[in-house]
């Protein structure tokens, strides 16, 4: 059994079931066939390359796509710089400390200047989903999260 595409005719055809084969038919392994039909499956579009071998066309993402994609992005760029000021055992051990020690003795304190840090960034992160919100399609394209202006200083 042999499996062939043809541009001209945009589909498979098997050896097996086709004794006359298009002339532009060119070979294709069965885990490219697979691999095309699984692409196919979830939306994605077989076309015709160049050279005339099936290639997958993925549809692009429509705004509201690329808008949540990009709100999961600063979510994650958040989290890891919340994690570089204090890793989640740093974070309890400060939460701990500012519920067993009086507010004016925690001033100025490192798990005090920890919490400050770590609103800056939710801060900053608010600010960038607020933006990405807003954003139309030139701006989703243009925005580089991970080097955004409004993340505070690391």
């Amino acid at each position: 059994m042999a499996l062939y595409y043809s541009a001209s005719a945009h589909g498979f055809f098997d050896d097996r079931l086709h004794a006359d084969l298009p002339a532009d038919a060119q070979p294709v392994t069965a885990a490219r066939h697979r691999e095309l039909m699984i692409a196919q499956a979830a939306g994605a579009a077989i076309e015709a390359g160049d050279n005339g071998k099936p290639r997958l066309r993925r549809p692009s993402a429509s705004i509201p796509a690329r808008r949540a994609a990009l709100i999961r992005q600063v979510k994650r760029e958040a989290s890891r710089r919340i994690t570089a000021i204090a890793p989640i055992w740093r974070q309890l051990n400060d939460i701990r400390f500012a519920a067993t020690v009086p507010p004016l003795d925690r001033l100025g304190s490192p798990a005090s200047a920890r919490f400050d840090a770590i609103d800056a960034v939710r801060a900053a992160s608010d600010t960038i989903e607020a933006q990405i919100s807003a954003a139309d399609d030139a701006a989703l394209a243009a925005l580089d999260i991970a080097n955004h202006p409004a993340w505070p200083k690391e």
